[in-house]
């Protein structure tokens, strides 16, 4: 019964981990950036980096998702190895291309953004780094198929060590500023992305096919303009900071959301590579037991958000201490922003439970109307309540706009695949509810004042909720049986060894 389950978090933890790693230069040099940068400066690191995000999503115009997809499509070794090459060839040709506009490109987002083409230079290597980045994506994708989660370890530990580097290089030593990240970026990804292109290559030959090409782009046509959308609401968001507040601000609240950030890329990323490429692949095995299998992929995703719930809490609950240990004074007004922060981010993974199901099924089409919805009500929300709230303004567009979109993503997924099982609110408020109750104490017990005995108290409080979350109305008995049995199978393994 719990064999499913276990194969999705035996991966998961694998790629938890790998994930980790891979983005454990993000969360080790966040002090660093916290400490050598200004508000303003983080403010423009900021803005570069998020027209950075809609260039790579231009860029691979979904590959990565409709990798997947494509590659579970072709049963014979034969196909998915040619499946492989014929991507790997066609994001290399978007790649170069983008290299070759680098600069132009640097000086007219440098103009829109800044007023001036001071910032050219570092836009160009910003967009040298995200070049070769999509083809580090890809490359993870393809081991993420193959279920090497060791490998994805490996290559993300050579990740980290180069950025962390690079960056202590260039900030503390030569002191490069904004440019030394950027720069620092740009290094790594060429050497890990020419790198990881000859290893694939090599194992899987160089074959291409145009109707294969043409395949992955159709399918993953319609993850770009949701994708975009995306990014459009996060540029939406710091443009409209930008212009009411100052480039302070910006910094200030996405220190906020990169803080924020952490429970994506550490936990829903991490979780979504494993969990959503079993889904797909369930669809293509007619051999197992679907029923089984179906609520053997739920209990794990249950269990998920009872996690990136804990994870959110305690976050919450701890960041006057995160900001005492890894930042200025100046960033301490997004402090009463962090609960709708990191509530927005649980909404976010929570969404991808009838997301996947959306992909699973096909239906991504629907997928950038979903965006365009989340990015026209932020943007509404955040042009309404900056004014008056300042930053919180901010941190409440942020949150309703997931809100929206869970609302919606769900709708369409129940209307367009109904064989697909339906999100639980019963279950997800069984989540959130006590999560709620837990930082409204700890927000009346302790503040924002920052003391060993709070914080181990706050720790203490969040493991009350888990557990608690556990045995609450979100898990039956069946359930709790199957976590214990995969307990008690894990700790016995290395004894078994």
């Amino acid at each position: 019964m719990a064999l499913e389950a276990g194969t999705i978090i035996k991966h998961g933890w694998m790629f938890m981990v790998a994930n980790v790693v891979n983005r454990a230069a993000g969360l080790l040099l966040l002090p660093l950036y916290a400490k050598v940068l200004s508000p303003a400066e983080f403010g423009v690191y900021a803005l570069i980096s998020v027209v950075g995000d809609i260039v790579a999503v231009m860029l691979m115009i979904g590959m990565i998702n409709a990798f997947t997809v494509v590659y579970f499509e072709h049963a014979d070794d034969r196909g998915r190895r040619r499946v492989v090459s014929t991507t790997m060839i066609g994001l290399w040709v978007a790649s170069l291309a983008l290299l070759a506009v680098a600069l132009p490109a640097g000086w007219g987002a440098s103009e829109l953004l800044f007023g001036g083409t001071g910032q050219a230079p570092i836009i160009a290597f910003a967009f040298v780094g995200i070049a070769f980045s999509a083809v580090f994506e890809l490359a993870l994708a393809y081991y993420r198929v193959h279920k090497r989660s060791g490998t994805c370890l490996l290559i993300s530990v050579g990740k980290a060590v180069g950025l962390i580097g690079l960056n202590l290089s260039f900030l503390l030593v030569m002191d490069l500023g904004v440019t030394g990240i950027f720069l620092a970026n740009a290094i790594t990804f060429v050497g890990l992305g020419i790198a990881l292109t000859v290893a694939i290559l090599g194992a899987n030959g160089v074959g291409f096919s145009f109707g294969l090409l043409r395949r992955v782009t159709v399918l993953g046509l319609p993850f770009m303009p949701q994708t975009m959308l995306d990014m459009g609401n996060q540029f939406a968001m710091r443009y409209l900071v930008n212009l009411l507040m100052g480039v302070a601000a910006v910094g200030v609240l996405s220190f906020g959301l990169r803080l924020a950030t952490l429970l994506y890329m550490f936990l829903t990323a991490s979780f979504l590579q494993i969990w959503s490429v079993s889904r797909i692949e369930a669809q293509h095995d007619r051999g197992g037991d679907g029923t089984a299998g179906r609520d053997q992929s739920e209990f794990v995703f249950y269990l998920f958000v009872v996690l990136l719930s804990a994870a959110a809490l305690g976050m919450a609950l701890t960041a006057p201490e995160v900001l005492w240990l890894i930042a200025s004074s100046d960033y301490d007004t997004v402090l009463p922003c962090m609960p709708l922060l990191v509530l927005a981010y649980v909404v976010h993974g929570v969404r991808m439970h009838a997301e996947v199901g959306l992909v699973k099924t096909k239906k991504v089409g629907v997928l950038p109307a979903i965006s365009l919805g989340g990015l026209a009500m932020g943007t509404l929300i955040m042009g309404v309540t900056l004014g008056p709230l300042g930053l919180m303004g901010g941190a409440i567009g942020v949150l309703g706009r997931e809100l929206v979109m869970l609302l919606a993503t769900e709708a369409l997924c129940r209307r367009l695949s109904p064989a697909e099982p339906p999100l639980s609110a019963l279950r997800v408020t069984g989540v959130l509810a006590p999560a709620a109750i837990a930082y409204l104490a700890g927000l009346a017990l302790f503040g924002f004042a920052v003391e060993p005995s709070f914080t181990a108290a706050k720790l203490g409080l969040t493991m009350l909720f888990a557990v608690a979350a556990l045995f609450g109305p979100s898990f039956g008995k069946a359930d709790r049986a199957m976590l214990f049995r995969m307990l008690v199978r894990f700790l016995r393994r290395p004894q078994a060894a």
